[in-house]
């Protein structure tokens, strides 16, 4: 398990979550983000070339619902070339990742 944090504006508005390279493989993320957090009010801003998506607090994307949408066996690292940036911390394990605010700071 790895975990990191980024610094921006998001952390003001304690919205959280990943920035990816537009493509197939975004939009399978992105809808699988929308299942894994059903409960949560979730933004994605298309910018073309990429897409910003923005939950509050918590967002997780899971390595089984990415696989139940493309339909094939799926390694959590296959995000990373897409993953432009994120806001909030993250958390990265071989079945999700996680990002998330700690206000304990």
């Amino acid at each position: 398990m790895s975990t990191a944090s980024v610094s921006n504006e998001s952390l003001n508005t304690n919205m959280v979550g990943p920035v990816l390279r537009a493509g197939e493989l975004a939009d399978v993320i992105v809808e699988a983000i929308h299942r894994d957090n059903p409960d949560s009010d979730i933004t994605v801003i298309d910018k073309r070339a990429y897409l910003r998506v923005q939950v509050y607090g918590e967002c997780v994307v899971r390595r089984s619902t990415v696989e139940e949408v493309l339909r094939r066996p799926f390694l959590m690292q296959e995000i990373e070339p897409i993953l432009a940036s994120f806001a909030g911390q993250i958390e990265a394990t071989e079945r999700y990742i996680r990002f998330f605010l700690d206000n304990r700071r």
